[in-house]
């Protein structure tokens, strides 16, 4: 059987999509808005990320069953753990958003991040510093004058 070049060529973008599977998910705030990536982590079935733009950080998990439940645990330095449920959306992806803080505990710290599922446990971390503002006094004249 004989396939004309034409047709290969528009069926390979959709073979590629296919084949693309979780491995190469990145949430649509990090890769639009120029964000890093902090951290990931992939096994058979899920893919988890952390993204940051240096104050908000955003958790994302995929690979969930549609409207799964699953725990997300947090800890951060030695602040009692963050414990609560979270739910995947119809297409197994849950996300969130996260700003480190201690009051009054430093300037600083490592955090944790673990989304716990029936169908997988994605464990996420990184390291944060707090944002002190200005890295440079600002002109205290109005630019708009």
């Amino acid at each position: 059987m004989h396939i004309p070049l034409r047709k290969w060529a528009r069926a390979l973008p959709l073979v590629a999509l296919a084949s693309a599977g979780t491995a190469n998910a990145y949430d649509p705030i990090v890769s639009k808005q120029g964000w890093v990536r902090v951290d990931s982590y992939q096994d058979q079935k899920c893919y988890g990320e952390i993204g940051t733009n240096g104050r908000f950080y955003v958790l994302a998990v995929y690979g969930l069953e549609p409207g799964e439940r699953a725990e997300l645990t947090i800890t951060n330095g030695d602040m009692r753990p963050i414990r609560r449920e979270v739910r995947a959306n119809a297409g197994g992806k849950w996300s969130d958003y996260y700003i480190p803080f201690r009051f009054g505990a430093g300037e600083g710290g490592y955090v944790t991040a673990t989304i716990s599922g029936q169908s997988c446990q994605v464990p996420l971390g990184f390291s944060w510093q707090r944002n002190k503002g200005w890295e440079e006094k600002p002109s205290l004249r109005n630019p708009y004058r």
